[in-house]
């Protein structure tokens, strides 16, 4: 009879570790697959600049490669031919800064999408609006894809010797299975085509 008291209290804390365990445990959120990153994926890009006008003032090439593979707080990460060191984040596509240690959003998952950030520098203040489409829209005269998902950066300059605000519009349209597969730069406070990144070849696994 006086093991009974023990036994029961045994059997209270176990099944409190069980519970509390149970209550510890995280819950994996889906990761949303915007840019497909594997070791030897490449991206061939035409460069078009245009004037004011919409003639073709130049034209020119890049090649966006993934290049190897690291660690970063036990994270998987991918860095880039141009040093950029990104992932798909539960957040959206993300990319790491080394100076600031940090992660920032450049496609913006679903609940994401409106994000900002503001940057400092020594004659003006610069703020990007991330946002995207909730589905798919149609991106004409693409042989890569009919519709894609688009994402927005809305780019805010302030002077600060004049208080002077102007805007520049940014859209990128990606899908998972190939990536990026178009970016458009607006002339500042215009609707007007300034550059265009199209791509032209790709290898992805």
């Amino acid at each position: 009879m006086k093991q009974q008291p023990l036994l029961r209290i045994f059997t209270f804390f176990s099944l409190s570790l069980f519970l509390f365990s149970c209550e510890k445990e995280e819950v994996v959120e889906p990761v949303e697959v915007i840019i497909p990153l594997q070791l030897g994926n490449e991206w061939v890009y035409d460069i078009i600049e245009y004037t004011s006008d919409g003639k073709v003032l130049s034209t020119s090439s890049f090649i966006r490669q993934v290049v190897k593979d690291t660690l970063i707080h036990k994270t998987t990460w991918y860095i880039l031919n141009n040093g950029m060191i990104v992932r798909n984040d539960k957040d959206g596509y993300v990319h790491y800064r080394k100076d600031a240690r940090e992660q920032y959003i450049t496609y913006p998952s679903p609940g994401m999408s409106g994000i900002a950030y503001g940057y400092q520098y020594p004659n003006y203040t610069l703020w990007i609006y991330h946002r995207r489409t909730t589905g798919l829209v149609a991106l004409p005269d693409s042989k890569y894809a009919s519709q894609t998902l688009e994402f927005t950066f809305e780019r805010q300059t302030e002077q600060k010797a004049s208080s002077s605000l102007s805007t520049t519009w940014v859209k990128e349209y990606v899908t998972p299975e190939i990536g990026m597969i178009r970016t458009d730069w607006f002339y500042a406070d215009s609707d007007k085509l300034m550059r265009r990144y199209e791509l032209v070849s790709y290898r992805v696994q």
